[in-house]
């Protein structure tokens, strides 16, 4: 082997270590691989987000068009309320026609519905209501849900 002198007088060798053909294939296709898995990782990932955001699609979609039958109803009453207003003598007979109020549902799905209870008012001046909105919930019907206790979990 050839002496090298830089500066100093310490000896360069040639060490030990030598990089064989192989292990530089061994490296590429071990990266490869991660990156495969990364890739199915991330599909996996992107699936399940797309099924989520569906079913959120989905709900959003029942609780507006509950939302929107349930105010039409609500243009329905308010349009009858005026009228026996309008035809009422006083405020007990325009009560005793009316009642005190009332309360629906409106569908959103097999197991959630939209429930309004409305109290029935008596404008005292121009502009007034006819009526209160004291609930606008919706509510979950647990007896006809169906849990999922399946996970592909080792135990």
């Amino acid at each position: 082997m050839a002496k090298i002198t830089i500066g100093r007088e310490e000896e360069y060798r040639d060490s030990n270590f030598k990089l064989h053909n192989g292990l530089s294939s061994v490296l590429l296709v071990l990266i490869i691989m991660a990156l495969i898995s990364f890739a199915t990782l991330s599909i996996a990932s992107a699936n399940a987000d797309l099924k989520l955001t569906r079913k959120m699609m989905e709900r959003t979609d029942g609780y507006y068009a509950a939302t929107k039958a349930a105010e039409n109803k609500l243009a329905a009453i308010d349009e009858t309320l005026q009228t026996l207003f309008e035809t009422a003598e006083d405020k007990d007979s325009y009560f005793a026609a009316a009642g005190k109020g009332s309360t629906f549902t409106q569908q959103i799905s097999e197991t959630q519905n939209l429930v309004i209870t409305i109290t029935y008012l008596y404008p005292e001046k121009e502009g007034d209501t006819f009526y209160r909105i004291d609930q606008w919930t919706v509510e979950t019907d647990t007896d006809k849900l169906d849990y999922n206790e399946d996970l592909p979990v080792m135990k």
